[in-house]
């Protein structure tokens, strides 16, 4: 069901009261966590702001226990003395326990409450303001997903930073269905997206790729990704692009499908009935085009992402590109 965009806006500016509110009181702790081991001999600074160049707050010592109370793009926000906050790069840190896991999705999970399709032209900025760099350019036929709307910007993300749009130039905002039981086949269950550089021979194996795991998938069944989207060959639609091999960058066939496997993980996370069976990341610093430890590498024998529909309904996944944006949507299927 189309939501207007008046009807929300006017929802969000509610929603905002309250949040607000609470966070003049003490924060919630979400997530349990360690300064990570991997940098055994390295200390991480914690800093004001969610800036390097910010003030430094302290140093933690590898294995440091920290209380987490947010997640963004490619930071945490921690627990800084009794009722301070301080912020961390997100590679620098372990998860150890969600604390509310009935409540909080597990990390690192970021949800998305919207998305929109674009009917114009349009700039997506660094910040709530029109002034501001513009990160991306959308034409319409592009479709976002989208975090929420704050101070009249709809916030979505971009690579491992925000972006913000301006709502006065989104004719609708669609809702994500709150509850999979109750959806149907008009509001997606759940949505992401990721942007990515122009590389013609790049993204058009992005496409091919989203276009092979487009598909309804029956309850019990199982994706291998690579064997869904393959063979990497021209004669499948594939071209030559850079892939990483051996910590070597070298062009394959099918370069770049890396990203169609790590949007569509990050889509399936926010879902409770997808089981996944085998899923590895590209490395400590992850793939840069998504918030960080968000992907899902593929593409080899031993690089692969393998997941199963455990609903009692079948799904309908739905991956396309527009532009320099990535879109992948999961539905319940009801026809």
């Amino acid at each position: 069901m189309k939501l207007k965009l008046t009807a929300l806006l006017l929802l969000v500016s509610l929603l905002l009261g309250s949040v607000s509110a609470a966070l003049a009181a003490d924060k919630d702790v979400i997530y349990h966590g360690i300064i990570t081991l991997r940098y055994e001999n390295s200390s991480t600074s914690v800093y004001k702001e969610m800036d390097k160049e910010s003030k430094v707050l302290k140093y933690l010592a590898p294995g440091a226990k920290i209380e987490i109370l947010g997640i963004y793009p490619d930071w945490v926000s921690i627990r800084y003395g009794t009722k301070g906050v301080g912020y961390v790069l997100r590679n620098r840190i372990d998860v150890t326990e969600t604390v509310d896991p009935v409540n909080v999705p597990p990390y690192p999970v970021m949800p998305q409450s919207y998305y929109a399709v674009i009917d114009r032209t349009l700039e997506v900025k660094a910040e709530k303001n029109a002034d501001s760099e513009t990160l991306e350019i959308l034409t319409p036929g592009a479709r976002v997903a989208l975090e929420g709307v704050e101070d009249g910007w709809a916030r979505l993300i971009y690579k491992r930073q925000y972006g913000y749009i301006d709502t006065r130039n989104l004719s609708a905002i669609y809702p994500v269905a709150s509850n999979e039981l109750t959806a149907d086949s008009t509001a997606p269950i759940s949505v992401f997206h990721s942007f990515f550089k122009d590389d013609p021979p790049r993204n058009n194996n992005l496409a091919v790729a989203s276009a092979f795991i487009s598909k309804v998938m029956q309850p019990g069944e199982v994706m291998n990704f690579n064997d869904t989207v393959s063979p990497f060959s021209a004669a499948n639609g594939y071209q030559l692009a850079g892939v990483l091999v051996d910590e070597e960058l070298k062009k394959n066939y099918g370069g770049g499908s890396c990203q169609v496997s790590s949007t569509l993980w990050d889509a399936l996370m926010q879902l409770p009935g997808i089981t996944v069976l085998l899923r590895k990341p590209h490395g400590d610093n992850a793939a840069s085009y998504l918030p960080h430890g968000m992907d899902a590498s593929s593409g080899t024998d031993n690089l692969n992402f393998i997941f199963r529909n455990d609903y009692d309904f079948p799904i309908r996944i739905d991956a396309s590109t527009h532009d320099l944006c990535l879109f992948v949507a999961v539905y319940k299927e009801t026809k």
